[in-house]
């Protein structure tokens, strides 16, 4: 009796998971110009000093406020005359990120501004914890890889033995959805959208 040729079929699956995003990180930065650049460091200290003590009166932990940004350069005119390029100042820049649940998002930004925050941007949103959603991702995109392969081999009119080998291919992770916020008011509201969690795996069956 003629035995049955193995071969091998490989395929790969994709498997995504959608959810709502429980932190966002917003930057915060404090500007501060002065003719001289130690004058310009300390009151800018101060300043992002106020700027930390709103954040924690809102009850954002020590832990959850870094530093990202802190410079201190000189300024020159640029007007035209004979004092373009002359040394006006110094200006130093502090930016501080803070990370937040999203439901203080809003509070956050806008007590920012209220402690005399000069820019506010980088609002982005992510999971605590993305580990359970990232494993119901690996499950769905093992699943959509085995569909694929007894598809491929029951069109063959062959059969599917076991897997030889499994790969989690690099990439995917948290992918975010477009977020809106609507323009400053008394509490700037924040739209987080969705995240999307996806996982990538490959897969290598025998068959005959």
């Amino acid at each position: 009796m003629k035995q049955a040729h193995v071969g091998t079929l490989s395929v790969t699956g994709e498997g995504q998971v959608k959810v709502r995003p429980d932190i966002a990180w917003i930057h915060l930065t404090i500007l501060t110009e002065a003719k001289v650049a130690q004058e310009a460091a300390e009151q800018n200290a101060a300043r992002t000093a106020q700027l930390i003590e709103q954040m924690r009166g809102l009850g954002i932990p020590a832990e959850d406020l870094r530093t990202v940004g802190l410079h201190l350069y000189p300024v020159y005119s640029f007007e035209e005359g004979p004092d373009r390029g002359r040394l006006i100042g110094y200006r130093a820049e502090d930016t501080i990120r803070v990370e937040a649940p999203v439901e203080l998002a809003g509070k956050v930004f806008d007590a920012g501004i209220a402690a005399g925050a000069d820019q506010a941007s980088s609002l982005s949103f992510g999971l605590r914890d993305e580990a359970p959603f990232r494993a119901q991702a690996l499950v769905g995109a093992v699943e959509a890889a085995r569909r694929d392969a007894e598809a491929v081999v029951t069109a063959l009119g062959r059969q599917l033995l076991g897997v030889q080998s499994i790969e989690i291919e690099p990439g995917g992770g948290v992918m975010m959805r477009q977020t809106a916020r609507a323009e400053l008011r008394v509490t700037t509201p924040v739209l987080p959208g969705e995240l999307t969690v996806t996982a990538r795996v490959r897969l290598t069956y025998e068959f005959i």
